[in-house]
């Protein structure tokens, strides 16, 4: 952190952390104590002139009640004591002797005893301060982990609903019954609207995030579960962020295109692109080294490009194999719905 940074604190803020680097320092507390006892006997000095003899020990309250305050009992308990010390050996009227008069005897007493009330009670109230603040602090930690338990939870549920939409959208090209098919988009249309409002909810709809980073992360999940070994997938996608929505739809086809990768004999090299040309997206799966898989394997593509608004190519050669996904950048808007009398969802 550097100075900027400390000054455009608040002064409270600023204090907090002075004091928590004074405790980390043996003896530090009882230093800035007899520092604010000598504060305050230059302050008495300064004021003498004004003062008479019976309030020799109006200036030193507030550096007994600071130490209490800010460092604790024990460093509290030494400002009283240096107080009255300099107070009946320096300032009194016959130096180095001890007071036998009763005003004087009044005057040490009621210093004493308010000094050792004032310590008391600054001391508990700092003790519960400190306790409340330590529930606070245990408080907010749960809370805050609760809050990444519901948004992760909220993310996997949107996530999911998404590849229903798009498991539903592939029953229904495979129909052969125009009404069953019919009730089958209407349902894969509405699926898609309560995710994209399921996202908007969670504050995720208008999130995006670095595809590379992103696809790196899903390779190396694959290869933990016996896929593609990550050292042979080269990702080379560069500081582009995706929407999220986006993002999904594309890591559903990089998981899917390993895990029919993972069925093919023999070693693979897989290559993954994502490029841009400001009105469209286009995500390459290009098979290096190795044989590709074949279309029919890949039946979730068609629907996931769909739900994209996009185009699909696949390839698949004796060299290898490839898929080229061409999406606009823009998130396509769900399909319209066209009632039926009988609906499925």
């Amino acid at each position: 952190m550097d100075a900027s940074t400390h000054f455009l604190k608040p002064p409270a803020a600023r204090a907090a952390a002075l004091l928590a680097r004074l405790k980390r320092v043996p003896g530090a507390r009882y230093w800035a104590a007899l520092c604010l006892v000598l504060i305050s006997l230059w302050v008495r000095l300064l004021l003498s002139p004004y003062l008479a003899s019976g309030y020799g020990y109006t200036c030193f309250y507030p550096g007994v009640i600071l130490s209490a305050y800010w460092l604790g009992a024990r460093p509290g308990l030494m400002a009283a004591g240096l107080s009255t010390v300099i107070v009946y050996n320096f300032m009194g009227p016959a130096p180095f002797s001890f007071p036998t008069d009763g005003r004087a005897m009044v005057s040490l007493g009621f210093f004493l005893v308010s000094s050792l009330l004032l310590i008391h009670v600054l001391s508990t109230i700092r003790a519960r301060l400190n306790t409340l603040t330590t529930r606070h602090a245990q408080v907010e930690a749960l809370a805050m982990g609760q809050a990444e338990l519901f948004r992760d939870h909220a993310q996997r549920t949107t996530d999911h609903l998404q590849l229903i939409s798009a498991i539903l959208q592939l029953r229904a090209r495979e129909e052969a019954d125009p009404f069953v098919s019919r009730v089958l988009t209407n349902a894969a249309s509405r699926t898609l609207v309560i995710s994209r409002t399921h996202r908007e909810f969670t504050g995720g709809g208008d999130r995006y995030i670095p595809f590379e980073a992103f696809a790196r992360k899903l390779v190396e999940a694959a290869a933990a579960r016996g896929g593609v070994p990550s050292a042979r997938v080269s990702i080379a996608v560069g500081a582009r962020d995706v929407p999220l929505e986006q993002a999904t739809s594309l890591g559903l086809v990089l998981l899917e295109y390993l895990n029919t990768l993972k069925a093919q004999r023999g070693a693979v090299a897989l290559a993954v692109t994502l490029d841009e040309d400001g009105q469209e997206r286009s995500l390459n799966l290009v098979v290096t080294d190795g044989e590709g898989p074949a279309p029919a394997d890949m039946p979730l593509f068609e629907a996931i490009t769909e739900q994209l608004g996009g185009r699909l190519l696949i390839t698949r050669g004796a060299a290898g194999g490839s898929v080229r996904i061409t999406f606009p950048v823009e998130i396509k808007a769900a399909d319209l719905w066209n009632p039926v009398a009988v609906s499925l969802h």
